[in-house]
């Protein structure tokens, strides 16, 4: 029997300050914390590298995101925030429930001074999204619609990844469109099923 995982569980990142990133993820996500934690003095678990750490929900679930302050010994003080390119973490990814919520996120955001990167449609996935860096300057990106794999387990085709205006990018012609497409996908599946 292979042995897979249900779904992704958390996201740990170390940050400069944990307040203030609890307050980015809190006003702009709504995210709530569960706790905050300051790790024993005798360094076991992830209080061998962690001082203290805050865990931060959606829903009922304890945490999908740990917040990690380092131990001033492990950490230089001038260490850089988080890199552009390189290795290690891209970016996180947070669905929203409607476009109207993914550009009310989006104008809150850049009403509040928060970085802005970009805002695109296309490519896998093919979700209308915006990408913004939080405090230590970590990629996030929201988006809404993300395709669904069908029974067949195939990805449809999508459109080339293209920058959009999130503000004025017609949502309701884009859903109609997608309908259309997989609507047409279905009859090619159902017309291979009866030869």
């Amino acid at each position: 029997m292979e042995v897979r995982v249900v779904r992704l569980g958390h996201v740990g990142l170390t940050v400069r300050d944990i307040d203030r990133t609890i307050d980015f993820y809190s006003t702009y996500l709504g995210m709530r914390l569960t706790e905050k934690f300051e790790y024993p003095e005798e360094k076991i678990g992830h209080g061998v590298a962690v001082a203290a750490g805050a865990f931060l929900r959606c829903d009922v679930t304890h945490h999908e995101m740990s917040i990690f302050r380092m131990r001033r010994d492990i950490l230089a003080a001038d260490a850089p925030d988080a890199p552009r390119y390189g290795f290690g973490l891209h970016h996180i990814a947070f669905e929203l429930n409607t476009p109207e919520d993914l550009k009310g996120l989006f104008k809150k955001m850049r009403d509040g001074g928060v970085e802005i990167v970009n805002s695109r449609k296309g490519g896998p996935g093919n979700q209308p999204r915006f990408y913004a860096r939080d405090p230590d300057g970590n990629l996030l990106e929201f988006y809404w619609g993300i395709d669904k794999i069908g029974w067949e387990g195939a990805s449809r085709a999508y459109d080339p990844i293209e920058e959009i205006d999130l503000l004025n990018f017609d949502f309701e012609a884009y859903v109609d469109r997608r309908e259309r497409d997989a609507a047409e996908a279905r009859k090619g599946i159902r017309s291979g099923l009866n030869t």
